[in-house]
């Protein structure tokens, strides 16, 4: 009974967002571990059922988690969906924690190659992005590799502090040269490898990045997602949901590096040629290059083998500056698309291929 009430408090605490659900969570595994080694008294049960039902109370007072923009959550996304996700992610979290890099690494490309290809709605969308640009590769093996290479891509953010302190051993670069070839630029990169790590780049180079990201549809895991990019870990590195453009023009005016993922899905965007089809394609990236006088660097983490990565910097992209802002912006984004699909072409096994690029 007392283990189920610990539990619901947990439920309680973690539905709600409060940060101190990540400790309860961790204490309530320790305290399952420590009455499966030891007869606890209960002297000492009581004082642990006290402290969860006090945080279960204040968690029960606190505003709803939401999402900008968004409705409210229903009743299944507040109590079960949403708080099962994060609570997973913490199981994982700890059963892995222990595990070295290079055995995590290669867990989790191991169970999601196993895993994925079992998600049809993901498999298919796949296999169509694959037959469109690269028929040759849609087939059951390729796809394997691709899900295979995102498992570990997923788990590694689970160790990202390893990433920073060994720098040396795990991150190496490529054409950094151009990463310092300009005081000032944007970075552009394709949704390709592990690309949190790219904020390592910025690590004691006297350059501050913003980095843009689609905040997740499930608020409870939004600090997931910060903490894979860096957050927490890379004092050079600061963030922004995307949409939000005056924080962006904010960062390029105190001098800073804007990183902005430039291949997502715009619904009402252009169509613009990318891979050879032509796909919804924002234009901001460029608008703001073209703005601001800045030029577009592209970048990309790229795997080597096991947990090790290229940090690559690819080529410098420059947007036209004509008397026509609208062509100029869509010829700069053309070249931008045309950049990132040489990256893409070139270890197309690491791309997020299962997500509605040309859809």
């Amino acid at each position: 009974m007392i283990t189920l009430f610990m539990f619901a408090c947990v439920w309680i605490c973690t539905a709600h967002g409060l940060k101190s659900s990540a400790i309860l969570t961790y204490a309530f595994f320790l305290f399952i571990l420590a009455t499966a080694v030891f007869n606890l008294d209960s002297v000492y049960l009581l004082p642990i059922v006290v402290i969860y039902a006090a945080f279960a109370i204040v968690g029960i007072m606190t505003p709803w988690s939401r999402i900008e923009g968004d409705k409210p959550r229903n009743s299944v996304k507040r109590w079960w969906k949403h708080p099962r996700e994060l609570f997973g992610y913490r199981i994982v979290n700890v059963l892995l924690f222990f595990a070295p890099l290079p055995v995590l690494s290669w867990i989790g490309g191991t169970v999601l190659g196993l895993v994925g290809p079992l998600l049809k709605k993901r498999q298919r969308i796949m296999y169509d992005n694959l037959k469109k640009i690269m028929p040759e590769n849609a087939n059951k093996r390729f796809m394997k590799r691709v899900w295979t290479n995102w498992g570990r891509a997923f788990v590694e953010g689970l160790k990202l502090p390893t990433y920073r302190r060994k720098m040396d051993k795990y991150v190496t670069f490529r054409n950094r040269a151009l990463f310092f070839q300009n005081q000032q630029f944007l970075l552009a990169m394709p949704h390709f490898g592990y690309m949190g790590l790219m904020s390592l780049a910025f690590v004691n180079s006297e350059k501050i990045v913003a980095v843009t990201y689609k905040a997740a549809r499930n608020p409870l895991t939004n600090d997931i997602i910060l903490h894979n990019y860096g957050n927490g870990f890379v004092r050079e590195a600061h963030f922004i949901p995307v949409g939000n453009a005056i924080p962006m023009v904010r960062a390029l005016r105190d001098g800073e590096i804007l990183n902005i993922n430039s291949d997502q899905r715009f619904h009402g965007a252009p169509y613009i040629d990318f891979m050879g089809v032509p796909a919804k394609t924002s234009t901001g990236i460029a608008q703001l290059a073209r703005k601001f006088n800045l030029p577009i660097l592209l970048g990309h983490v790229e795997r080597t083998h096991g947990a090790h990565h290229i940090l690559a910097f690819d080529e410098i992209v420059n947007v036209p500056h004509t008397d026509d802002a609208a062509a100029d912006e869509l010829n700069g984004m053309k070249m931008v698309n045309d950049a990132m699909g040489r990256i893409i072409k070139s270890k197309p096994d690491e791309y997020l291929w299962m997500h509605r690029r040309w859809a």
